[in-house]
């Protein structure tokens, strides 16, 4: 068994401690890093944002991206959560639903 212990981190705030999982069917570090990685993600406060482009090949649901906001001004992380790739006459396009730290 292996004890998970979780930081919860907000951006300009101290890290401060989350409750400890105790799970003793995680006998794997690789699946205790991920279990932690699930708690942190569950817990965060998220805004989830529609992102419109051509189409690009290659995204899965899960994933990480960072995007780059030239009308804001800032770049930013997010995870996809779904995928939907559309086809009008010639030109194809993806939206993407993407959540991300608020």
């Amino acid at each position: 068994m292996i004890d998970i212990f979780a930081e919860r981190v907000a951006e300009g705030a101290t890290p401060r401690r989350g409750p400890d999982i105790t799970e003793p069917l995680i006998t794997d570090f690789s699946v205790a890093l991920l279990r932690g990685q699930v708690e942190i993600d569950s817990s965060a406060q998220m805004r989830t944002v529609q992102i419109s482009a051509n189409f690009r090949q290659g995204l899965r649901t899960g994933q990480l991206i960072e995007v780059i906001d030239s009308l804001q001004g800032e770049a930013w992380r997010g995870k996809i959560t779904a995928i939907d790739n559309a086809v009008e006459g010639a030109k194809m396009t993806t939206k993407l639903t993407v959540e991300r730290p608020q």
